[in-house]
């Protein structure tokens, strides 16, 4: 858990920016495969994917799918697997110049933190490509594990997706203490009430 988690601190996964284009040539990649799968685009991507920002260095999906479908998928479309980790599953793209990490995460849960049951019904589906059903995780959730990491940028992306979405911050303050305490999340109370502060003072 430490090991994956400390991917996440303070420097991106990626060199370069990926753009929407980026991301519709992966999908369509897997899509060619011609195999039915859910991906729920999570973080910088799903705000890609929505146009809340135009480029992401993370490259992040939840899965409903299991491992060893994914493993198989993703090996036939050419991608290397750089971790098995069941946690932060890592594979790596190798697209013209560009060597585009994207990470897998499965069971509705990413990085120790598990969503409630009904995370799959409040995400929103966004368009199917071939088989492929596309989704955003639902902005809650999606909101949870940014505060999980906390970085500056994480904080900036919440801001501009709650305003850009016009969430209801008392559903979140609720739905976070709801999983934060049984969730793999430190000082998990310090983070909310920092990004309170952060928020209020950017109403």
């Amino acid at each position: 858990m430490k090991r994956c988690t400390k991917m996440y601190e303070n420097k991106y996964k990626n060199i370069q920016s990926t753009g929407l284009k980026d991301l519709t040539n992966f999908l369509n990649l897997i899509a060619d495969l011609d195999e039915p799968l859910e991906l729920f685009a999570i973080g910088g991507t799903a705000m890609v994917l929505k146009g809340i920002k135009e480029s992401t260095k993370d490259i992040d999906f939840l899965t409903t799918e299991k491992y060893d479908k994914i493993k198989k998928l993703f090996e036939l479309a050419g991608l290397k697997e750089e971790s098995k980790d069941k946690i932060c599953n890592i594979w790596r793209l190798n697209n013209n110049d560009a060597n585009i990490r994207i990470d897998l995460f499965y069971d509705g849960s990413i990085l120790g933190t598990s969503f409630p049951n009904d995370w799959k019904e409040l995400s929103e589906k966004i368009s199917e490509i071939g088989k492929i059903k596309l989704y955003i995780l639902n902005w809650y959730d999606l909101i949870i594990t940014k505060i999980a990491r906390s970085e500056t940028r994480d904080i900036e992306d919440i801001i501009a997706i709650i305003k850009s979405q016009k969430l209801d911050f008392i559903f979140l303050k609720e739905r976070y203490y709801s999983i934060a305490e049984t969730a793999i999340i430190s000082d998990f109370d310090y983070k909310f009430k920092h990004l309170e502060r952060e928020f209020g003072e950017r109403k």
